[in-house]
């Protein structure tokens, strides 16, 4: 699918995001895009393992010396730029209970490359992980060359349904706010947002995969660790 190269004040990130939604409707499970920009981003992620990657180490800061002014002997303090990746997905109401996976973009020549799993929830790096302010991302198929897609049943969530993510860092629970339908151009569900918000995103299953069904999910109590 071509895209058209947007305005200069259009995040790269949200683009790149947006055209993930392709790779989580059809059959095979990798998508292609054109990219019309005569060099790709620098910043490109390696494609989707069958591995989350593990968080981030603490970073010790640095102490004064034992003894001196201000000294925290006894203590050290750390500090971490990202909460932990989204490793499981669990969704009482409709029977879901998976894995999630980072989805990750590649580069083949001028081809962007997104790798979509068909048997676990792809969470799209660039989106915000739980426990932070911003859009988490989760996307997943309708249905697949094996059969129904882990998403199959979305469209039957309601408001204040349950929604639970785990991560390194704990569990997070939230409830569903509300469901809607938008068109497979919209960028606009990939939006950052200064609140913690949970999207999750698949195909409306009418045979054509041209809308997207989108749930969104907020917090509303403290991870359990």
């Amino acid at each position: 699918m071509a895209m058209r190269r947007g305005s200069v004040g259009l995040a790269l990130r949200s683009t790149v995001l947006a055209t993930v939604l392709l790779a989580a409707c059809r059959v095979p499970v990798t998508v292609t895009i054109t990219w019309q920009a005569s060099t790709p981003a620098a910043a490109i992620q390696d494609p989707a393992s069958d591995r989350t990657p593990a968080p981030a180490s603490p970073t010790p800061a640095t102490e004064p010396d034992a003894g001196g002014a201000g000294s925290t002997a006894g203590s050290a303090l750390f500090f971490r730029l990202r909460t932990a990746p989204p490793a499981e997905l669990e969704i009482p109401r409709i029977g879901i209970d998976v894995p999630v996976r980072p989805v990750a973009s590649v580069i083949e020549g001028d081809r962007w490359q997104w790798l979509v799993p068909s048997d676990a929830a792809g969470h799209l790096l660039g989106s915000a992980n739980p426990g932070e302010p911003g859009n988490i991302a989760i996307t997943g198929h309708v249905d697949t060359r094996y059969g129904p897609g882990i998403f199959a049943r979305l469209a039957e969530l309601r408001p204040g349904d349950r929604v639970v993510v785990r991560t390194a860092d704990g569990e997070f629970v939230y409830h569903v706010v509300e469901t809607f339908v938008v068109s497979e151009s919209d960028v606009t569900i990939l939006r950052q947002t200064q609140s913690e918000l949970l999207t999750l995103i698949t195909c409306v299953p009418d045979g054509e995969y041209a809308h997207r069904l989108v749930v969104r999910a907020r917090r509303d109590e403290a991870p359990t660790i």
